[in-house]
């Protein structure tokens, strides 16, 4: 799916998936450069019913959006759900 196809509305709650294929968690943010162009999206990981959740960025180099016949948005990268948790926290500020 071309990225540029793409609104962030549409993309959270997205399920993310990993490198062996299993849910990692799903998009919770997308972040935007001053040009408005997409810096890394933010994967919520970790937790149970958004209690204990962990905020990681991803660069968009190391995702790749796909949907299926029926139209419904997937999201993979390369990255285990464990190597993910062990990423620091994303922070807005830094």
């Amino acid at each position: 799916m071309p990225t540029e196809k793409i609104s962030a509305a549409n993309l959270i709650g997205t399920n993310v998936y990993g490198a062996d294929d299993a849910k990692v968690g799903e998009i919770g943010d997308v972040i935007l450069t001053g040009d408005k162009k997409v810096d890394a999206i933010i994967v919520d990981v970790g937790g149970f019913l958004g209690i204990g959740e962990k905020k990681v960025a991803v660069g968009m180099e190391n995702l790749k959006f796909m949907t299926d016949k029926n139209g419904n948005r997937y999201l993979y990268t390369n990255f285990t759900k464990d190597q993910l948790e062990a990423q620091t926290a994303y922070d807005k500020g830094t």
